[in-house]
């Protein structure tokens, strides 16, 4: 679902950056880059869990 709207998306804005400077719109390359950046949105997530520092686990003192 989230592809589908990040393409929607990609195609309007793909089409508002070409209109306003003065470029033909090309829906084949708008949809390109916007699946591309949708594609590193779903992965940034996993990315950046990754990364993220694990609270240290507290030590008992029953041993």
């Amino acid at each position: 679902m989230t592809l589908f709207w990040g393409i929607i998306l990609g195609q309007v804005a793909g089409f508002l950056i070409g209109a306003l400077s003065g470029a033909s719109y090309d829906p084949a390359t708008s949809a390109i880059v916007s699946v591309v950046f949708v594609l590193i949105l779903f992965t940034l997530p996993a990315i950046m869990n990754h990364y993220t520092p694990k609270p240290a686990q507290a030590k008992s003192d029953d041993q």
